[in-house]
């Protein structure tokens, strides 16, 4: 598969892109199970042979597809974020807190991020490495991307020295992910977004947790 780095020629960035275009509108249209490739490479104007060039598999392309919608959005990068981040102090915390719950609650909640989601949930039991495929494209990243972020407040005497980072990551994001099942997977209509004052009361409780 041509990475997914920003290190790429930028022809074969945007060719990736086109056939990553392609390849999500196949998917919420069909789903997982049901999109084959033919499909896939006729919605993406490439021929099949481009099309594995590219992505050897289906699955490949499925975990591009979401990384797409999620850690590589340039509306949030999310990761990039929490990558970045080395709070000084309290108020830096609460600060860089607020930044990230904003943009995991707006990628999280992204229609076609939910479609994706459904999709992910209704055909992993004919294909159980689609699950597997999920978890390690998105969450896990996103926990040990968090953790770390954890450690360095604890380095710089921010966080408790008591906090576990993957319990505090866990912490801080499974409260925001019940907006996304409850808002968003199971909502009727448009997702429900938490306004700013819910997430600050998340953030502010969560700031008394591990501080």
């Amino acid at each position: 598969m041509v990475g997914t780095s920003e290190g790429i020629h930028p022809r074969a960035r945007a060719k990736r892109d086109q056939i990553l275009s392609g390849a999500r509108r196949v998917f919420l249209r069909d789903g997982f199970a049901a999109a084959s490739t033919d499909a896939i490479a006729a919605e993406a104007k490439v021929s099949k042979r481009t099309l594995y060039a590219y992505y050897p598999s289906k699955e490949d392309l499925f975990a591009d597809v979401m990384r797409k919608l999620t850690i590589e959005n340039p509306q949030t990068r999310a990761l990039e974020s929490i990558e970045e981040m080395s709070p000084g102090d309290g108020e830096e915390l609460r600060r860089d807190l607020m930044e990230l719950a904003q943009k995991i609650v707006v990628t999280m909640m992204q229609p076609d991020y939910l479609a994706l989601l459904r999709t992910t949930i209704a055909d992993t039991h004919r294909f159980p490495q689609l699950g597997g495929l999920f978890r390690a494209t998105v969450p896990e990243r996103a926990l040990r991307s968090f953790a770390v972020f954890i450690e360095r407040g604890r380095e710089r005497g921010v966080v408790d020295p008591d906090v576990d980072g993957e319990t505090a990551a866990r912490m801080f994001i499974g409260p925001l992910l019940t907006y996304a099942v409850l808002g968003g997977l199971f909502a009727e209509g448009p997702p429900r977004q938490p306004t700013r004052e819910k997430i600050e009361e998340i953030v502010d409780l969560y700031v008394k947790a591990i501080t």
